[in-house]
C-alpha cells in the first residue's frame, strides 16, 4: 500500500506556477529548468518512478531524469511501462540498453500498480501546451485517488511540439547515437544518416516525422 507523501517532505506545490515558455526561449534553458526540477524530485520522494509509454515524449522525460541521477550519483528510479505505443522488441532493447528496472502496468492499472509498489511520485511527460494543462499549473501535482496517494510530476510543462521535438532530434537521439548529428530530423525510418541503423534510434517508429506528436 501506498504510505503517501509525507507532511514533511519540503515538496513546493507552486513550483512553476504561472511560468511560461517564453520566459525559457531556448533548448538549453528548458532543460536547465526541468531538470531542475527532476533534481528536487529525486531529493524530496523516496520512491519515485518515471512513466515511461516508448513515445518521444516520454522518452524525453526518460532521458531528462537519467541525466540528472547520472549527474548526482542516484540509481534511475523504476520505469512504469504504461499502454506501449512501440513494439516489443523496441521496449526490450532499450530496457536492456539502458538498464530500465521496468514495472509493466496499462493505464487501466496505473493505481494498482502505483499502490503496490509504493510510490510516492511519477514523473509523467505532460507538454505545457497539452489541452488538458492549464496554463498555470506548477510543476507538483498531487493525486489523491482513494488508496492511493501520489504527486504527478511534470519536469516539461516548458517544452510545446516544436521545443519536444528539437530536443529529442538535438540532444536525446545524438547523446545516444554517436553518429548521429545533432538536429537532423529524418523524414521517416529510412531516411537516417549514413551509418545509424533503425534499431539505434530510442525512439518508437511512429515519432519519426517532423509533425509527430510525442
Amino acid at each position: 500500500m501506498t504510505d503517501g507523501v509525507p507532511d514533511d517532505s519540503g515538496v513546493d506545490y507552486t513550483d512553476g506556477a504561472g511560468e511560461t515558455p517564453a520566459e525559457y526561449p531556448t533548448l538549453a534553458a528548458k532543460f536547465e529548468r526541468a531538470s531542475e526540477v527532476v533534481r528536487r524530485v529525486l531529493d524530496a520522494y523516496e520512491t519515485p518512478a518515471v512513466i515511461w509509454t516508448a513515445d518521444r515524449d516520454s522518452t524525453l522525460a526518460l532521458y531528462l531524469v537519467r541525466e540528472v541521477a547520472a549527474d548526482e550519483g542516484r540509481p534511475l528510479p523504476p520505469v512504469v511501462l504504461t499502454d506501449p505505443v512501440a513494439p516489443d522488441a523496441f521496449v526490450a532493447r532499450w530496457v536492456d540498453r539502458w538498464g530500465l528496472d521496468l514495472v509493466i502496468a496499462g493505464d487501466d492499472r496505473l493505481a494498482d500498480v502505483i499502490d503496490d509498489h509504493g510510490f510516492d511520485a511519477v514523473i509523467a511527460p505532460d507538454r505545457g501546451d497539452d489541452p488538458d494543462i492549464a496554463a498555470d499549473e506548477s510543476f507538483v501535482a498531487p493525486t489523491r485517488n482513494g488508496a492511493v496517494t501520489c504527486d504527478r510530476i511534470r519536469p516539461l510543462l516548458l517544452f510545446d511540439e516544436d521545443a519536444a521535438r528539437n530536443a529529442t532530434w538535438g540532444f536525446v537521439v545524438p547523446d545516444t547515437v554517436a553518429a548521429f548529428p545533432a538536429g537532423y530530423v529524418p523524414e521517416d525510418g529510412d531516411d537516417l544518416p549514413e551509418g545509424v541503423e533503425l534499431v539505434d534510434i530510442p525512439v518508437g517508429p511512429d515519432t519519426f516525422d517532423a509533425t509527430d506528436h510525442g
